[in-house]
């Protein structure tokens, strides 16, 4: 990875998941993905009718806490720069 490029991922979105069991029997998936900014963090996740939706929380744990209101779920952050950049 060059140098320049380092210094342009230093702002680069978190990209994040949350798992759960939606109906539990064993099989966590990730029900949304997101990313995170310094001040907000933008969810996206499929409705059962698969229409997608997105929602803008001041951080993946405020996301997280929101969706622990329907799932024991819990937060995945993916690497935090691409291989082979």
């Amino acid at each position: 990875m060059l140098e320049d490029d380092m210094l342009l991922l230093e702002g680069a979105p978190r990209l994040f998941g949350i798992v759960a069991d939606p109906l539990d029997d064993d099989h966590p998936e990730v029900v949304a993905w997101g990313h995170e900014l310094p001040d907000q963090a933008v969810l996206t996740w499929r409705l059962g009718n698969g229409k997608t939706e997105v929602a803008v929380f001041r951080s993946a744990e405020a996301a997280l806490a929101t969706a622990q209101q329907l799932y024991n779920a819990r937060l995945l952050w993916a690497a935090s720069t691409p291989q082979g950049v």
